[in-house]
């Protein structure tokens, strides 16, 4: 699991944290896709994103693309997401990302992609809060079904349970 936030605000005393990553399994089932499928390109949907994963699979992915998108309002106040830094045209994408709620900003990031002529786009997100059953807006005869695949880890088993294998998602631990 990806800690956010300092161990110092969830821990006190005598409790040692250690912080683990979850981006090996991305690696893993990367690794194992056939060669005309297999991701070339890593897209974050915010600078944060990129700042904590960009470098991790810049060294395990030897010549990847790294593309990071934002949100920017236009001048109708309308929020929109762009492709601040890289070129996904023509490349098999993976947006990448530690948490995902309703999953607004990443079909945004992902639909963005699309658009930008990415010929696949997939999904890894460390951890699934999906609140009120939103995963399902991502299955594939859903109104965000942009995903090629989406891996979740198992770190909220309840969600991981609710959601049907064999889909668009696909739970990795």
């Amino acid at each position: 699991m990806y800690m956010r936030y300092p161990h110092s605000t969830f821990f006190t005393g005598s409790c040692a944290a250690t912080l683990h990553t979850a981006s090996p399994l991305g690696i893993s089932k990367i690794s194992t896709m056939p060669a005309d499928q297999r991701i070339d390109c890593i897209a974050f949907p915010d600078d944060g994103a990129a700042k904590r994963f960009a470098k991790f699979f810049q060294k395990e992915l030897k010549g990847v693309e790294i593309v990071t998108c934002n949100k920017v309002r236009t001048e109708g106040n309308k929020r929109v997401v762009v492709i601040a830094d890289g070129n996904p045209a023509e490349k098999h994408v993976l947006v990448v990302d530690d948490l995902i709620q309703t999953g607004g900003t990443l079909y945004e990031c992902a639909a963005k992609l699309k658009e930008s002529g990415a010929k696949s786009v997939s999904g890894f997100v460390v951890h699934a809060v999906f609140p009120g059953e939103s995963w399902r807006r991502f299955l594939r005869d859903a109104d965000r079904s942009v995903f090629a695949r989406l891996w979740i880890t198992n770190s909220n088993p309840s969600v991981c349970q609710q959601i049907p294998g064999g889909d668009a998602f696909e739970a990795l631990d």
